[in-house]
């Protein structure tokens, strides 16, 4: 959440949603819905990007708002709001700075929107911040992941991600990645590559480089990431389950409530 603007922009952007293609059926969708259900409205969505999640809490009639901080992800978000009949109310804000209007019941931090937070000490200011967003009795549940265990290669090759025909011209998009990890310091960094093939004739191409792309966390640090912020009643699921994580449970949830 506190990457520049420029890291979410262009054709990452502006292929997000061709990348992922439906996630409808994503598991993350239904274990949010269910924290929204115990918890309740209103509902704030982080790093809300193109919408994946909040035009679909939209539509089920759920009162959600969103924030990024990367216009681009914002403006793709609110044309395909507006294509559905939907007027979000979206943010454009940092956690660090967070400050708005409303406090919310459950608060929502998908796709390891925590993670991103990459300055030493700076993820405790904006979960306080976050804190002191909620109304008391309201939760904030948030992903928490990283593959990379000790032993493995620090350094990965470029690797396809996908190759897809954009649907409204045709044209074939590519993107390819590469990541490194620093253990020492629990980051890890990530470039893209993007091209765009239209009629055999090669029209665009760019470089994104998130350095670093996000930090990680053991379940014991994610908690008290939570506890030094003020929350309560703090759970660590597995993965997208309401069921206890597990020792080596490398995809977490982890939920506190503010008293």
């Amino acid at each position: 959440m506190t990457a520049s603007d420029a890291e979410y922009r262009g054709l990452c952007a502006a292929t997000w949603d061709l990348w992922r293609d439906d996630t409808a059926s994503w598991s993350d969708r239904f274990f949010y819905l269910d924290v929204i259900r115990e918890y309740g409205e209103p509902v704030l969505d982080l790093g809300c990007g193109t919408g994946r999640l909040l035009l679909d809490y939209l539509s089920l009639g759920i009162d959600v708002e969103g924030l990024d901080n990367a216009p681009e992800m914002l403006a793709v978000c609110r044309e395909k709001a507006e294509r559905a009949g939907f007027a979000p109310v979206l943010y454009r804000q940092e956690l660090a700075g967070l400050a708005l209007p409303r406090r919310y019941r459950t608060i929502l931090g998908p796709s390891s929107a925590l993670q991103l937070v990459t300055a030493p000490g700076a993820a405790e200011v904006c979960v306080r911040r976050l804190f002191d967003h909620l109304e008391p009795g309201g939760a904030l549940v948030g992903s928490f992941s990283f593959e990379w265990q000790p032993g493995q290669p620090l350094e990965t090759e470029w690797e396809l991600l996908f190759a897809k025909s954009r649907p409204e011209d045709g044209a074939m998009v590519r993107a390819w990645t590469r990541e490194w990890r620093e253990p020492q310091v629990r980051l890890w960094h990530t470039e893209q590559r993007f091209e765009v093939e239209l009629d055999g004739e090669v029209v665009a191409r760019e470089l994104h480089r998130r350095s670093p792309e996000g930090r990680w966390y053991s379940q014991a640090e994610a908690t008290e990431l939570f506890a030094a912020a003020g929350f309560t009643d703090i759970e660590v699921y597995h993965e997208f389950t309401h069921s206890p994580a597990m020792q080596d449970s490398r995809l977490f949830c982890v939920l506190g409530v503010r008293p």
